[in-house]
């Protein structure tokens, strides 16, 4: 896919560091060299890949990667998301080179490149809990679509002479939403187990694609044809949890990712998750964080306590 968009009737030939994708299917990132992407998630169900490591995909929200990440979709459904692509040097001309020497001993900036970098920390900053994928509540999934079509929209039609820096102007400000989405939020659901035997892992990417339809283990057997109890044992061999209470720990992780970064209803996030028993969700979320998802939204739900 290009990753630049050229001038027509205004600017002619000229070329602009950044191109818009409505329709991502996920499967063509290869890590171009000083290109980023940021893709926005709407709908769907699935896992990414993204070089060693899977992780499930978070709906509504968005994903971060730098040009050194080669990312694709393992699985999924009903997926629909869009992109953008670019090049840090759209935002600064120097961002390119600053992002290379910015861990240099001694490198010294000046003001306005420490504040061009600071909105591209959840491009390249990677730990444990955060792989580049940030949950999003539904208005700021809303508002992140929004700056998605201005951007697109100026790059498509480029009514004025002005496209190139209006363009450019949205996605600073996609980048500051970005930033500072990156700060408040502190959690994303864990890696996907990866090193287990084929058969294992088919169940494991299917658990991820489908946790919110309604799943008994004589269901899995019959899709997998396999012995209940045989399918059982070589599961939590290899994960360490039985199938079921692999597939709630997906379904824990999920709401505890939402409580934490959305305002949602509680039962708009039970339906998401695929339970739709509000004893059940209360016993099982309460065994999972030690807090009732009430207590737990008060305590750690950043757009509750002015963080934002």
């Amino acid at each position: 896919m290009l990753h630049w968009t050229e001038g027509r009737v205004y600017h002619p030939g000229y070329r602009i560091s950044v191109a818009y994708n409505p329709e991502e299917l996920l499967s063509d990132h290869e890590g171009v060299t000083s290109v980023y992407c940021i893709i926005l998630i709407k709908e769907g169900t699935g896992i990414l890949q993204m070089g060693a490591n899977m992780y499930p995909v978070i709906a509504p929200g968005m994903y971060c990667f730098n040009d050194k990440e080669a990312v694709r979709l393992i699985t999924g459904t009903a997926l629909r998301a869009e992109s953008l692509r670019f090049r840090p040097s759209v935002v600064h001309y120097s961002l390119d080179d600053l992002i290379q020497v910015q861990h240099v001993e001694g490198q010294k900036m000046e003001t306005t490149e420490v504040q061009d970098l600071w909105c591209m920390e959840p491009f390249f900053e990677r730990t444990d809990s955060y792989h580049g994928g940030i949950s999003l509540d539904p208005s700021v999934a809303k508002h992140a679509d929004d700056l998605f079509h201005q951007i697109g929209q100026n790059l498509m039609q480029q009514s004025d002479i002005n496209w190139p820096c209006r363009s450019r102007s949205y996605l600073m400000e996609l980048l500051f939403l970005i930033r500072r989405l990156y700060q408040t939020t502190d959690f994303v659901p864990s890696a996907v187990p990866h090193v287990v035997p084929e058969s294992v892992k088919l169940v494991i990417e299917y658990l991820h694609t489908n946790y919110k339809q309604k799943i008994k283990l004589d269901d899995l057997t019959a899709i997998f044809h396999a012995n209940k109890t045989t399918l059982n044992e070589h599961f939590k061999k290899s994960t360490g949890l039985s199938l079921i209470a692999y597939l709630n720990k997906i379904r824990m992780q999920m709401a505890d990712s939402m409580l934490r970064n959305t305002t949602l209803p509680t039962t708009e996030i039970m339906e998401r998750i695929g339970i739709h028993d509000d004893a059940h969700f209360l016993r099982n979320f309460r065994k999972y964080s030690g807090y009732s998802p009430a207590e737990y939204r008060t305590k750690y739900c950043w757009m509750l306590n002015g963080t934002s």
